[in-house]
């Protein structure tokens, strides 16, 4: 049976539309043996009605004190546009060292900005 590790990413993260932020550096080395990848959201409402459009990508690196870089191929994990929690499989390419990046990309109307909590599920 292979082990299933969760690390938190963001935890009451706050983004106002057309701002991103990136997490620290996950080292998948010796987490990531079967290569399964997930990512559990928790989308809440800022401080308007609505959340605006959150969307999540990540970047990866070879080396440990390398420069992060987006794949060419890489896809989004997943893109919300009301609040709301789920559980989102994706597949990143090899790489040892992975941030996740979180995008807001709702109305530029005041207040519509979002808070979420992210965990990053490895087996």
């Amino acid at each position: 049976m292979a082990k299933i590790t969760t690390i938190s990413v963001f935890k009451n993260q706050n983004l106002n539309s057309g701002t991103s932020c990136v997490s620290d550096k996950i080292d998948l080395r010796y987490i990531a043996n079967n290569g399964n990848f997930a990512l559990a959201t928790n989308i809440m409402n800022g401080t308007a009605a609505t959340c605006g459009t959150t969307s999540f990508t990540y970047s990866g690196c070879a080396l440990e004190d390398g420069t992060f870089i987006t794949p060419s191929k890489a896809v989004a994990i997943g893109t919300f546009g009301t609040a709301g929690r789920d559980i989102l499989t994706f597949e990143p390419e090899i790489m040892p060292f992975i941030k996740i990046i979180a995008n807001q990309t709702g109305s530029t109307a005041g207040g519509n900005n979002s808070k979420f909590d992210v965990e990053l599920i490895v087996q």
